[in-house]
């Protein structure tokens, strides 16, 4: 029986052709180009303004390019003589599969041609676009945002001051170039008509890559704050650079060197000052001489290295660290006792480790209220003295009773409170003064002491998220809120923090979704059905000035049926509806009763449309130096 031999199989001849005709070389070369020019593109389309829309762009026009090139590698080849059809070439009629080319040649083109078409198609669907963030918890998209051009003419309302590099050779200095870092953010936050970001929100990006476009996306910032700290034996050298987020332009650069024997965190008042004339923010007089008191101070070396270290150890958060901490700020006063910051988180450390303790005596307590008040007398204008003021005033009585429902904070008339939790006592929601690490534990250990377990969790929760907020974290926010309403569904004022989280992240979509979650879960302030179909009428008609459009309508409802209204948040819905004038009108009003959500105007991003108007910026002033005294409305803080 005999076998017959039919040569080549088609598909070994089709693979023999596309070796002759170089296709296989040719592709390959293709893809090495392709792949060299798009990673130049990453780098130069930005120094020319062109976002990530133009690369994405040129992601596609890269790909639908490759079939026809691959058709023009099959028919021709480069020669010695020129560009030539592979047909011609010596020896090509011998070695060409006759009769069996064209097919598979057509399948060739069909097969690449679909391969485009199918690439064309997923470009005018978005496929290929930067992912979109997600409507509950997702956080912000992960692409860097598209340039904008900078307009040096716009002042800037809203910083971050990233995490100071510590160039210091030896990591023993860790605590030093952290207390520069938040003694830099304690001084900006004095402008009132400045926004910055709380030192919290921005511990995440030690000694992140991401770029600053981003950074100042998810912060919701105009502008960023970059430095570094070098310290030697006896002089620290200081670097600081303004970068426009939404252009990633660098403004402005500044180096400080200073003696250790210089007052060197009076240093960060002068940066302050300098930060300030670059932004273009209108520093009233009172401030200017805040800031230039500050730095022309005169503390000793050794209890300002003392005060540092105590802060370092605070911020750890264990028990430990506070024992270690107290030592360290009683050294602090021993050396300069006219030293109030050292001072007041001295008081505020005693205070947090009797309540860790079996329990806080009378005597302790008295001492730290007595330190607090000395702090305040000596420098009425630290932030850091009068919030431990404040939470040792506050907590005192809840404390002594172990009853927090009794306790009223800043007391004042019926439409200037907060709006209510049904199970969360006055305390919990009026307690949103804390903006600084040493406040923040402090109220944190209150809660815990006068709370059972559960219910503290779930405070300490809510409490959390609204430091995100005003941190600008509002995707981490609202993964702490979906948590905390999936066990508490009846807690009102989380649903209706999720959807204020979601606005200032700038997804109105996602405050209607939560909106709808507190109309079919919530207590009973929930919104009902009706509520709910307003509110999407009104993202429909105008998205996110829709949502305050129809907060305001809320309020409204709720003042007429003689339910408290915060003055504070009632201006907050005119100022996000577009009414500004009304916003300051009733801002004024506000700070007239007292009101405590006027802490807000410092962290809250709903006021950023306002902060350049003198009036807003003169209510923010005020507002400091009247609700850090619960006790007795009215007074102003002493001067030094």
């Amino acid at each position: 029986m005999s076998t017959r031999d039919d040569g080549p199989s088609g598909f070994s001849q089709f693979l023999a052709e596309m070796r002759r005709r170089h296709v296989v070389r040719f592709s390959i070369g293709y893809a090495a180009v392709a792949f060299v020019v798009l990673q130049l593109a990453e780098i130069i389309f930005p120094a020319f303004g062109i976002g990530e829309t133009g690369l994405r762009i040129l992601v596609v026009a890269v790909a639908l390019l490759f079939p026809p090139a691959v058709v023009l590698a099959w028919v021709f080849d480069i020669t010695a003589e020129g560009i030539k059809r592979t047909e011609d070439l010596p020896g090509a009629t011998a070695t060409r599969p006759a009769g069996r080319l064209s097919p598979r040649l057509a399948l060739l083109v069909f097969t690449l041609l679909i391969v485009g078409g199918l690439a064309a198609w997923m470009a005018s669907r978005g496929v290929l676009d930067a992912p979109q963030r997600t409507r509950r918890g997702g956080g912000a998209s992960n692409a860097t945002p598209e340039l904008v051009a900078y307009d040096p003419s716009v002042p800037i309302r809203s910083l971050a001051v990233l995490p100071l590099e510590n160039f210091t050779e030896s990591g023993a200095q860790d605590y030093f170039s952290a207390g520069m870092h938040e003694e830099l953010i304690a001084q900006l936050s004095q402008l009132a008509g400045l926004r910055v970001v709380s030192r919290t929100s921005v511990l995440r990006y030690v000694g992140t890559t991401e770029p600053i476009p981003r950074i100042g996306r998810d912060l919701q910032v105009d502008a960023v704050i970059e430095g570094s700290v070098r310290r030697g034996a006896d002089t620290v050298r200081i670097t600081v650079q303004l970068i426009h987020a939404a252009s990633d332009t660098h403004v402005w650069t500044k180096q400080y060197n200073r003696s250790l024997e210089d007052d060197v965190l009076a240093l960060q008042s002068e940066v302050a000052l300098d930060i300030a004339r670059q932004i273009q923010a209108e520093l009233s007089p009172e401030e200017t001489n805040v800031l230039e008191r500050t730095a022309s101070r005169d503390v000793d070396p050794k209890a300002q290295d003392a005060y540092l270290r105590g802060k370092y150890e605070y911020d750890k958060g264990t028990s430990e660290g506070y024992r270690a901490a107290l030592q360290h700020f009683q050294e602090a006063v021993e050396q300069d006792s006219a030293f109030a910051p050292a001072l007041a988180s001295l008081a505020g450390t005693r205070f947090l480790l009797g309540m860790a303790g079996s329990g806080p005596t009378d005597t302790a307590m008295e001492l730290a209220r007595h330190e607090a008040e000395h702090a305040v007398d000596m420098d009425s204008t630290s932030a850091e003295a009068r919030e431990v003021l404040t939470i040792i005033r506050q907590a005192m009585p809840a404390i002594r009773t172990g009853v927090t429902s009794t306790v009223a904070v800043a007391p004042g008339p019926p439409d200037a409170a907060t709006p209510g939790v049904p199970d969360v006592p006055t305390l919990d929601t009026a307690w949103v003064a804390a903006m600084t690490q040493m406040g923040r534990r402090i109220e944190e250990q209150v809660r815990r002491k006068t709370y059972d377990s559960e219910r503290a969790s779930r405070i300490q929760q809510f409490m959390a998220a609204r430091q995100l907020v005003a941190g600008g974290l509002f995707g981490e926010a609202t993964r702490v809120l979906s948590d905390l309403v999936d066990a508490a569904p009846e807690m009102d004022a989380a649903w209706e923090l999720m959807a204020r989280a979601e606005i200032s992240a700038g997804d109105p979509q996602g405050a209607v979704g939560a909106i709808e979650g507190w109309s079919a879960r919530g207590g009973s302030d929930a919104p009902d059905q009706e509520s709910v179909r307003a509110l999407q009428s009104a993202f429909t008609a105008n998205g996110a000035r829709g949502y305050w459009t129809w907060m305001r309508a809320r309020l409204d409802e709720r003042r007429t049926a003689g339910k408290p209204v915060s003055l504070t948040e009632y201006a907050a819905a005119q100022a996000g509806s577009g009414d500004g004038e009304g916003a300051l009108t009733t801002l004024e009003r506000a700070l007239e009763r007292h009101d405590r959500g006027l802490v807000s105007l410092q962290s809250d991003p709903v006021w950023d449309a306002l902060r350049s108007d003198p009036r807003f910026t003169e209510i923010a002033r005020r507002s400091r130096t009247i609700h850090y005294d619960p006790g007795v409305r009215g007074r102003a803080p002493s001067g030094r």
